[in-house]
């Protein structure tokens, strides 16, 4: 039976330190002694610690007074009472406003709370800092609400002076005072901003402000204060350089030119795909080698090889294809995908995430969009699939969130179950009755976006049109299985679900046998049955 812990005095008024106990010395050496409790005499989890005597002790372990006197809370003294016993308090700490535990102190009569750490390390008295103030600012012992001077909403003494953000490509200064002036909605947030408090605002774009809390939000400020770092122009280089009108060479492709397409054979190479994006060549303007079937959109072949962007802290790195048959997650909309990627450190996305800018504008949604993240926001229910993401943008005019997998789907695709081009679509229109999926046979939802003909009046869901290899390349192996596209006269198989392969592609395996075997989708071919001939014995 375990016997119960002494309680011990604390034996001094220093001030105490929170940590963890360590073992490892021996009974009797001095490392034993000093790092045990001084009530139990264990030597695991957390203790006060006072350095200067040498004093170590768990919370539970210690005789806390009665009742404290605390400097700022001067007019009553503070009784020990536990968290349950009281319910009409926030349940936080007057100073940290840390969720407030046994032990704790509380004056009833002021509604007055304050932790054993607030209490045995008091907040200071004042503050001195001039670059927020010419004068001494000091802690006032009671709540009250105010509106902040430097930032209108928070408390602001330690805000930074000069940061960069990731949705402006200048720095941005602090300002305690905008004053008159044809100033924007905050650049992140996209709501007003009083000109009688202050923000940041950048010296290069007159009418550009940020709120200051939103200019320091963790998903928007990469933490570095730049007040006294110079700033100098980073030198990107160019994506492509130019030959003449016609030819360029781009980077990804240095050892061929590329020349840009003409409109007499666009409908020769519309089944191509941009090896940037992975998407359909169709009728946007392209660059295609004069030696291979390499293909850019001049868009794409136009992408900058360094930028900033709304998904990141971190600047992203334009990176090309190292290998063929490797494949990504996009990290903003979650689909696998071959190609070009935006890269950091440790994320990727790809080049339609990458290149999203504000304001998005998509031809379904009236109102221009956002890429409005709250950290204590985990998710949104997106409007186009009715699933929760927490990549979303946002409209400001209405309750309206767009997930990036929605947001970056092709507006118009082809499909081999129907001669006219498909357009995204949602509601039912005119239509009345339900709507089936011309390719499972099964039924739609028309309050989520589907593909459909006009000409057909067919409805077709997303996921059948397009799969989860939509933006791989056809022809490319992965592992040791070939992507095919699926335009023959017959569809086989899938060796893993049983199912027809009925998506735009599918990967076709030689089995040691000499026997084919194929797979519909990365779902299955993530299969631990396919995975035997799927991947290389070398990884």
């Amino acid at each position: 039976m375990d016997q119960p812990k002494q309680k011990v005095k604390i034996p001094c008024n220093h001030p105490l330190e929170y940590i963890q106990l360590k073992g490892g010395g021996w009974p009797g050496s001095y490392d034993y002694d000093i790092n045990t409790c001084a009530g139990c005499d264990e030597d695991y989890g957390f203790c006060y610690y006072c350095a200067s005597c040498s004093f170590r002790a768990h919370s539970e372990c210690i005789e806390w007074p009665d009742t404290i006197d605390h400097p700022s809370h001067s007019r009553h003294p503070l009784k020990k009472v536990s968290p349950g016993t009281i319910d009409y308090t926030d349940g936080k700490c007057h100073f940290c406003r840390e969720e407030l535990v046994d032990p704790m102190y509380h004056c009833s009569l002021c509604n007055f709370s304050v932790d054993v750490n607030c209490w045995r390390h008091p907040p200071q008295r004042t503050i001195y800092q001039p670059k927020s103030h010419e004068h001494t600012f000091t802690l006032m012992p009671r709540k009250i609400t105010f509106t902040c001077n430097a930032c209108g909403m928070l408390d602001c003494i330690d805000l930074p002076r000069v940061i960069n953000i990731n949705r402006h490509d200048h720095r941005i200064s602090r300002t305690y005072h905008l004053g008159h002036g044809d100033w924007d909605l905050c650049g992140l947030c996209r709501k007003e901003i009083d000109w009688s408090f202050g923000a940041f605002t950048c010296k290069r774009c007159p009418s550009y402000a940020v709120h200051s809390k939103c200019a320091v939000r963790k998903d928007v400020w990469d933490g570095e204060e730049l007040e006294d770092v110079p700033e100098e122009e980073e030198e990107i280089e160019d994506p492509y350089k130019v030959i003449n009108d016609k030819e360029i060479i781009h980077f990804s492709h240095e050892e061929h030119s590329l020349r840009l397409g003409g409109d007499d054979n666009v409908t020769g190479y519309e089944k191509m795909l941009c090896d940037a994006c992975i998407t359909p060549i169709s009728s946007d303007p392209f660059f295609k080698c004069v030696q291979c079937e390499f293909f850019l959109h001049k868009e794409c072949a136009s992408l900058p090889r360094r930028k900033r962007s709304i998904l990141h802290i971190d600047k992203l790195d334009l990176r090309v294809k190292n290998k063929a048959g490797n494949h990504y997650k996009c990290r903003s909309c979650q689909k696998l995908f071959d190609g070009f990627r935006y890269k950091t450190t440790f994320d990727k996305f790809d080049v339609r995430c990458g290149s999203i800018s504000e304001p998005f504008h998509h031809e379904l949604h009236p109102h221009p969009l956002y890429h409005i993240f709250s950290p204590e926001e985990k998710s949104h229910i997106c409007g186009a699939c009715d699933r929760p993401t927490q990549y979303v943008l946002s409209c400001t005019v209405c309750e309206f969130h767009l997930g990036m997998d929605c947001g970056t789907l092709p507006t118009k695709v082809k499909h081999t179950c129907d001669g006219h081009d498909l357009s995204l679509h949602h509601g039912a229109g005119n239509t009345d009755g339900p709507l089936w999926c011309d390719i499972c046979e099964e039924e739609t939802d028309p309050s989520v976006w589907f593909y459909g003909c006009d000409d057909c009046v067919s409805t077709l869901h997303i996921k059948c049109v397009l799969g989860d290899m939509y933006h791989f390349k056809p022809g490319n192996k992965y592992g040791k299985a070939e992507l095919v596209a699926n335009d023959g006269m017959t569809r086989p198989f899938c060796i893993v679900c049983e199912e027809r392969c009925m998506f735009p592609s599918f990967l076709k395996a030689t089995v040691s046998d000499s026997t084919l075997v194929y797979a519909c989708s990365m779902n299955c071919a993530y299969d631990s049955y396919w995975k035997k001939w799927y991947y290389d014995e070398s990884g």
